[in-house]
């Protein structure tokens, strides 16, 4: 195996005339700007022919032997080229061409012996003149991943930067990567020379006389070659594909191969963190990442071997992290006013800035350390509007050694779907024993996803041997491509997404016995389950191992399937699930169903306790070991004035708000954001943004700490933990799972132990902060009902009342009210400070600015009637309109805890409802609502509650309806709304608008508030 230094020497360098006469005469001289192609196999012809016209004055295009045809001919005609050099091994692809490109001219080069024969007698007619730095010398193409490539045009003084690059500044005891790229020890390099890492290569050798060796052309890059290549040349360097350095990883001799070098770069695609691993532990391992029209962005070699897939950006290469989704930065490269580094402006002197569409996250720990996650333009879209990105699922499944490539599918669809690609050496004979194997490994993805994107088991299918994926040269899958290959395959998958699973079960029928029940439940809940938790035993919560909506349809349907008995469709509605979130209860549920003993009864099992049982039962468990000795000395507010807190769950809808109001008051001095999530900030950035939020002083005022409220000390260290203590003076709790399906049992682990270690920190901390808890209406929904007395007024006052009947029929009215209850009594046995504030229906932003998230079930009641043709004539039981836009209900808390706070010797516990005081009726919304609809040409029959209520639950359930109809998965909701009573309740707002303006001055919603929230909607 040859390097070239000696042959480029030679031709490129001291007598290239012989190459350049013979260009000339059979192509001529080159007008003016002209182009010319090339395309040969993977030797040093590349370079030779690349320098040669260069110095004869032309553009070369360097293009992939492995476009198709019509992307070959595509990028021809899009930049009028019609010279095009090959060698022999591609003489019939040009005759093709030729057809289509009637102008084209081919010409064959001589064999790589020939070429090196240099003959003095031929000398060149005429002397090109001299390109200036903004002359286009190169031209390389995009991947085509998203439809036919695209031609990129590299400058003069582009190429002329990689001599240069070497004298960027780092920081003291820091190396720049680009010294270990450029340097003029031996490299080995698999990269082929029309990608940008080849040219680079070409560059290295030119400018910093670092001769490379490459493989031997015409040969797959298998681990053995690469292997023996390594062996044979002694390369210090070595630039590789990902695929090939996790094959050399797990070949016999292959880390002792790779140890011999120095240093390793690669790129192109996401490494196997257990193959990085490994290779770290034998030689220095380097990520790198660039595109052909900035090349490779510096970056610092890494401190610390175990980050090796992180990137620290160099100082002088003007890199912005923009924040781009809920978990994502984007890699955003800002003109600085000397651009002598920076590539891509002398590419583009037009631009101020290059959004590159490249995703990070942050080091949890170490800040200034970046990992790449993906691209903006690799997300999919599912027909809900739900976003995810599936490189990491993607990359995980990868690692599995059955698995040589994994393509998550879903835009446009309801819900993810998966194609495996098995290696080789695994091809499936049985496909469902196949993704039995892999089917762990799927579930420990999920968890890493969030609820819309996970993927359920039926819905992977595996590739077909005779059609691999398509691959990039860098050896990245090409999404579109191997999508537009799969095509029916993928119809299909989604054709039945509601259909069998690889685990049916049993059918049952009355004469089935209760073990049997329960084995059908363990096998439906099984196939619905798509993350990794395990019920662990029968009376275990299913909730907890991460049952979503759609998997509670789903799993109703399997049930309701197997069933052998009349009206089976009934047996099993979702309600029951949710009521009976056991497999124990829910096969006791199904079993008095199926057999007619207490027929259609969906409510627990006799021996469960009362609803006001479990509610009475929670409150005392979490109270019992409350002290009765009320603290007495109450420490004074702050001398400053300023107050620390803490707000937990501040990255959601409402969290979002109240931490906007808290940066704008001048109050807080510093505010400590609790979330689950690592990387909270950029959630927090991003949600800021979606609701057109400033985020100001963020950075100066808060800090976000990745916690666990049902943990002790919240998962925070001890030292972490005793800070807080010392300085946090007001507890905002505002992070809880919203979901009015689940049961009161199912919120205990999830929300009100983690009232009670609130509760804790409270009474151990220096300031005895006040705990300011934002409750719900639905605490007090049954109001009406236990005083069912004419002598009782209809509204609520602005206290707190202990009665287990007081809540709505659900669990999250019930938690909100054993929530209130327990702080209550801590206040009035332990004399803790807290207040708790009775939230009504939160909508969108007084501006309209702020979306009122689509899920809820207003939003989702108002795009299934566009969907029915059917809007309701009444909202059920209650028509009051008294909601309270979601920025002013956020200041309102903020104002009345303010005012708690300068008066801290007032009451222990107060209680306030968050309400409008100006109410207007659902009939005079009604017409406006709609009119706007009439006016998109989309005219609705108004009905009453029961006709709507009954058009959608003739609806079948499947992934298609719900994402039409998505009241589908709130039917028990809607249901629920119904049973309410017709005395409409009223609240008093008295003390809370003596407390907030903001409340005080809030005047009744119109239709030019609900214009504004039906345009952020936009429901198709």
């Amino acid at each position: 195996m040859r390097t070239f230094y000696d042959a480029v020497d030679q031709l490129a360098a001291e007598q290239p005339d012989g190459l350049f006469a013979k260009i000339e005469t059979q192509l001529g001289i080159p007008a003016e700007n002209e182009t010319m192609a090339y395309m040969g196999i993977g030797d040093i012809r590349y370079p030779i022919v690349t320098i040669a016209a260069m110095k004869m004055g032309y553009k070369i295009l360097l293009t992939s032997p492995r476009n198709s045809e019509d992307a070959q001919i595509s990028l021809l005609q899009s930049i009028s080229c019609k010279k095009f050099l090959h060698t022999s091994e591609f003489a019939a692809q040009m005759q093709a061409f030729s057809v289509r490109h009637s102008e084209l001219r081919p010409v064959e080069i001589p064999g790589l012996d020939e070429m090196t024969r240099h003959d003095h007698t031929l000398k060149p007619t005429y002397s090109p003149p001299r390109p200036r730095k903004e002359d286009v010398a190169l031209i390389l193409h995009s991947s085509g991943s998203t439809g036919l490539p695209k031609p990129i045009f590299i400058r003069a003084e582009a190429l002329a930067t990689c001599e240069t690059i070497t004298s960027m500044p780092a920081p003291p005891n820091r190396i720049n990567t680009q010294d270990l790229l450029y340097a003029s020890t031996l490299m080995f390099s698999m990269m082929p020379f029309f990608h940008i890492m080849g040219i680079m290569t070409l560059a290295r050798a030119i400018y910093h006389q670092g001769p490379f060796a490459i493989l031997p052309p015409g040969k797959p890059p298998s681990a053995d070659l690469l292997m023996t290549a390594i062996i044979q040349t002694k390369p210090s360097t070595g630039a590789f594909v990902p695929s090939v350095l996790e094959e050399i990883c797990n070949s016999s001799n292959g880390l002792e191969t790779l140890s011999t070098l120095d240093f390793i770069v690669y790129g192109g695609a996401p490494l196997s963190r257990s193959c990085g691993d490994k290779v770290t532990r034998v030689t220095h391992l380097q990520v790198g990442i660039g595109s052909t029209e900035m090349m490779s962005v510096p970056c610092y070699l890494t401190r610390d071997p175990a980050d090796w897939e992180y990137f620290e950006w160099s100082a002088e290469f003007g890199v912005v992290m923009e924040p781009a989704t809920d978990r994502s930065f984007e890699l955003v490269i800002k003109r600085k006013a000397d651009t002598k580094y920076q590539i891509v402006f002398q590419n583009y002197p037009e631009l101020s800035e290059w959004r590159t569409k490249d995703l990070f996250e942050k080091h949890p720990t170490k800040p200034g350390l970046w990992r790449h996650i993906g691209r903006l333009d690799d997300w999919l879209v599912f027909s809900n509007g739900e976003k995810t990105n599936p490189a990491a699922f993607e990359k995980a499944m990868e690692g599995h050694p059955w698995v040589q490539g994994a393509l998550v599918l879903g835009s446009g669809q309801f819900q993810a779907g998966l194609i495996i690609e098995p290696r080789p050496d695994h091809k499936a004979t049985d496909e469902k024993a196949f993704i039995d194997e892999i089917w762990p490994l799927v579930q420990r993805a999920n968890d890493e996803c969030p609820a819309y994107a996970k993927v359920w088991q039926s819905m992977i299918i595996l590739s077909d041997p005779d059609k691999p994926f398509k691959r990039a040269d860098k050896g990245s899958v090409l999404r579109k491509m191997t999508c537009n290959l799969y095509e029916s395959e993928i119809s299909e998958l989604f054709k039945g997404q509601d259909g069998s699973s690889s685990h049916e079960p049993g059918a049952i029928d009355a004469l089935t016995d209760f073990e049997n029940i329960k084995a059908v439940v363990r096998t439906a809940l099984k196939t619905c389950q798509t993350s990794s938790g395990r019920i662990s035993a029968d009376n275990n919560d299913i909730f907890d191992g991460g049952l979503d909506s759609l998997s509670v349809l789903r799993m109703s349907k399997i049930i309701s399937a197997a069933c052998r008995v009349t009206s089976a469709s009934q047996v099993c509605p979702p309600r029951l699930i949710y009521n009976n979130p056991t497999i124990e209860q829910i096969s006791r549920a199904l079993q008095q169903n199926i057999t007619g003993n207490g027929h259609s009864r969906i409510n627990p099992s006799p021996e469960v306790m009362s609803r006001e049982e479990q509610i009475s039962a929670m409150i005392h468990k979490y109270t019992k070991s409350l002290s009765t000795n009320p603290i007495a000395d109450m420490p004074p507010p702050p001398a400053s004035g300023k107050h620390t807190a803490i707000l937990t769950g501040s990255t959601g809808f409402f969290g979002t708000y109240l931490l906007h109001s808290m940066l704008r008051s001048p109050s807080f001095e510093r505010i400590y954001c609790f979330n689950r999530s690592a990387d909270a900030e950029s959630r927090q950035l991003k949600s800021l943004r979606d609701q057109g939020l400033d985020a100001g002083n963020l950075a100066e005022k808060v800090e976000f700490l990745t916690t666990d409220l049902s943990q002790a000390q919240f998962g925070l260290s001890s030292s972490k933990y005793n800070d807080l203590q010392e300085k946090v003076n007001v507890f905002f709790h505002n992070a809880w799972p919203v979901n009015f399906n689940n049961t009161l049992a199912s919120f205990e682990t999830a929300a009100v132990v983690g009232v009670r270690h609130c509760i804790d920190f409270a009474f151990s901390a220096k300031h005895r902060p006040n705990v300011m808890f934002p409750s719900s209406i639905a605490s007090v929904g049954n109001w009406l009902v236990v005083r069912d007395d004419a002598t009782v007024p209809e509204t609520v006052p602005e206290t707190f009342e202990d009665g287990p009947c007081l809540p709505l029929k659900q669990g999250y009215g019930e938690f909100k009210h054993v929530a209130n209850s327990i702080l209550s009594r801590a206040a009035r046995k332990s004399g803790l400070r807290a207040t708790v504030f009775r939230l009504g229906q939160l909508g969108g932003s007084l501006d309209g600015a702020g979306v009122w998230k689509k899920t809820e079930w207003f939003p989702t009641l108002i795009a299934t009637s566009k969907s029915l043709l059917k809007i309701l004539s009444s909202l059920g039981g209650d028509d009051t309109i008294n909601w309270v836009p979601m920025d002013v209900a956020a200041e309102s808390v903020i104002e009345i805890a303010l005012s708690r706070l300068e008066n801290s010797y007032e009451k222990s516990f107060d209680c306030f409802n968050i309400v409008n005081p100006q109410v207007v009726q659902w009939n005079d919304l009604l017409n406006p609502i709609s009119e706007y609809y009439r006016n998109q040409g989309c005219a609705m029959e108004t009905v009453g509650y029961a006709d709507w209520l009954n058009s959608l639950k003739q609806i079948e359930p499947t992934a298609e309806s719900i994402d039409k109809y998505p009241g589908i998965k709130l039917t028990d909701v809607y249901e629920d709304m119904n049973r309410v009573g017709s005395r409409e309740l009223q609240y008093s707002t008295d003390q809370s608008v003596s407390k907030s303006s903001s409340l005080a001055n809030l005047q009744a919603l119109d239709d030019r508030i609900f214009e504004k929230w039906l345009n952020r909607w936009a429901f198709s």
